[in-house]
């Protein structure tokens, strides 16, 4: 692998010295050589197609850990829709790919792989269309995050964010409303993947009992607010066996979703009959595989733990085990943190588990929480100034992210700290006025990164 980042870097080195040329050339006679601008592009087209990854890359492949989030956050993200002029301008890129063979390489064969859209090696990766950077692969990814699990497990490695630029190059991410259904057929015709496509769930359930792979294209219900594609990766009896890459720490514990599914890892195991009934299914993408396929999840999956507020009229029951010996109770609005669930139960410590029916994820009774969350929703994008003595900006948008050091800031910001007296601090320090784009939480995307407002006052 390491021969291949030299001659990665060899290659840039050598299209930048072909692009001096031309532009040396420009100066001189005012003339542009496209055939050497075309040299150079193919220089580093060439060069990244034989960057293939390794066996011991390809190991952490697989999403093994499951993030926190909201309904709310999931509200927010960009839904799949629907209706004749979308299917129509798909048709239309369709159509008009098929002259045009993808440019893509994949890793060698490892099987069924589990993807996240919100993993944080690409869940901020832009997916637009229209250069939209709000637009990322965390927000409206569930396609290409789908589609890259179906070719990993039936040919070879590839990744989201490799899946989704293939998809924005090609025409099948639409202005504004996801990703179009034609994707998940050329995928099959570029990678050479048996294919059917059906609007049919009992035709679906067949060919999963042919041990057929199948995106399904969901509506509001189960498995989103909106719409969203989701992956059946297998049927065992009544049973299906579900990747979804929207999963998130607490997802099916609201009161439209509790105990129509069981997670477990990052797999989603639901009844066939809770799927007809719930999973407003409107698609299914179904994908051929050759034998049977086995699991590429090498490390064990990790899920962070989340809060929830009791509901109850009186109090809530806690005991040392489910269905086991009461050991305490809970009133209405106690906080509580949730480290695994079991079915409808909720581990909240050591042989502490209370019944996550009563489990909700806003409080009703707390002022506090109320306010909390009040301040929460407060935020919006504009300009901001540090109130904290030294307030840390880090790569992603929250504590769990690394801070970055002085030499990362931007050039504005390290001359603002100097001005305020320090040169070398690391992080924004009081007084630093910063511009946020986008809003996460109580979190802010500045151009030296993510900071937490709390810390700041809006301008």
């Amino acid at each position: 692998m390491k021969k291949k980042k030299i001659q990665l870097i060899i290659s840039l080195i050598s299209s930048v010295t072909i692009m001096l040329a031309v532009a040396l050339g420009y100066s001189l006679t005012g003339h542009i050589d496209r055939e050497k601008v075309h040299q150079a592009v193919d220089t580093v087209i060439d060069a990244i197609e034989t960057y293939k990854m390794t066996d011991e890359e390809i190991k952490d492949l697989p999403t093994t850990k499951i993030e926190e989030q909201t309904e709310e956050q999931e509200k927010a993200t960009e839904q799949e829709v629907e209706n004749e002029g979308f299917e129509l301008q798909g048709e239309i890129a369709y159509e008009g790919d098929r002259a045009r063979s993808w440019n893509v390489t994949l890793g060698d064969y490892k099987g069924l792989t589990y993807f996240s859209q919100i993993d944080n090696r690409w869940r901020y990766k832009m997916y637009s269309s229209i250069g939209d950077s709000s637009q990322t692969i965390g927000s409206s990814g569930c396609g290409p995050t789908s589609a890259a699990m179906i070719v990993t497990a039936t040919k070879g490695a590839i990744t989201p964010d490799t899946m989704s630029n293939l998809f924005v190059q090609y025409g099948y991410r639409s202005a504004n409303q996801g990703t179009y259904w034609s994707a998940f057929r050329a995928v099959a015709d570029e990678f050479n993947i048996g294919y059917e496509e059906t609007t049919n769930i009992q035709r679906a359930l067949q060919l999963l009992d042919s041990k057929r792979l199948v995106v399904v294209s969901c509506g509001n219900g189960l498995f989103t607010t909106g719409g969203h594609f989701i992956v059946i990766v297998g049927k065992e009896g009544n049973t299906l066996k579900i990747y979804d890459p929207y999963l998130y720490s607490g997802k099916f514990d609201t009161s439209t979703r509790r105990n129509k599914v069981t997670v477990s890892g990052n797999t989603v195991y639901c009844s066939v009959d809770n799927f007809k009934n719930y999973a407003n299914a409107k698609g299914f993408f179904c994908y051929a595989q050759d034998g049977e396929v086995s699991e590429n999840n090498i490390k064990p999956v990790t899920t962070d733990t989340y809060t929830r507020y009791v509901k109850v009229n009186t109090s809530l029951n806690v005991r040392n085990a489910p269905w086991e010996s009461i050991v305490g109770s809970l009133s209405n609005g106690t906080a509580v943190t949730v480290y695994e669930t079991n079915g409808n139960w909720a581990r909240i410590g050591d042989n502490r588990w209370v019944c996550s029916d009563y489990l909700h994820s806003t409080s009703q009774s707390s002022s506090t929480t109320v306010q909390a969350v009040q301040k929460l929703n407060s935020y919006t994008t504009g300009r901001y100034k540090v109130t904290a003595s030294v307030l840390n900006v880090r790569t992603g948008p929250s504590t769990n992210y690394r801070a970055k050091k002085y030499y990362e800031l931007t050039a504005n910001a390290r001359n603002q700290n100097s001005r305020l007296g320090n040169y070398y601090t690391n992080g924004y320090k009081r007084g630093v006025v910063c511009t946020v784009t986008k809003i996460i939480g109580n979190w802010g995307y500045t151009p030296s990164g993510w900071i937490c407002l709390d810390y700041c006052s809006k301008l």
